[in-house]
């Protein structure tokens, strides 16, 4: 006998239906084309591949438009993606020092460094000290010995863009 249409959700393109392995018997082609329908829609197909690509086109756009920014036009998937798009909006942590506000608890403390002076990412290579990981992570390509920025006037390398740019800047030599 036929299977019965099955209730799933999941995503297709109108060209894998009705395609099958083989050539289906006479008897079994119309149950064949419907095995694998939509419960959104109620479109039938016969394999589940369809069926998947069609819910990825159909069915997740519904998705896409469920939750809206009402400060703008960007539009989310779940309810949680929209409430951290909407902090960008509302910039709710905001500096006692100078009122300056952000969207992420961390970036406010990366700022109240810039008040304070403190600087708690030390390198383990040399005495320098940064107020924020980013800076020191940059910091560090200096001592590797892997530097694949090359100056095309003197060959010299350097570990980081910035270095590059920066003796490009002053004048480069034309010699090593």
């Amino acid at each position: 006998g036929a299977a019965p249409a099955l209730d799933l959700t999941a995503l297709s393109s109108e060209e894998d239906e009705g395609k099958s392995s083989g050539p289906p018997s006479p008897a079994s082609a119309p149950a064949a084309a419907e095995r694998f329908r939509c419960a959104q829609c109620a479109k039938a197909y016969s394999t589940f591949a369809g069926l998947s690509k069609h819910k990825q086109l159909h069915c997740d756009a519904q998705a896409r438009k469920s939750f809206s920014c009402k400060y703008c036009e960007k539009e989310y998937v779940s309810l949680g993606a929209l409430k951290m798009h909407i902090r960008s909006h509302t910039l709710p942590c905001v500096c006692k020092m100078c009122g300056k506000a952000f969207s992420r608890p961390w970036l406010l403390q990366g700022h109240i460094r810039t008040h304070t002076g403190e600087k708690p990412f030390s390198c383990t290579h040399c005495n320098r000290a940064f107020a924020d990981r980013s800076n020191l992570r940059a910091h560090l390509q200096t001592h590797s010995d892997v530097k694949k920025y090359q100056c095309k006037t003197c060959s010299r390398t350097f570990s980081r863009m910035s270095l590059l740019h920066k003796h490009e800047e002053t004048g480069c030599s034309g010699s090593r």
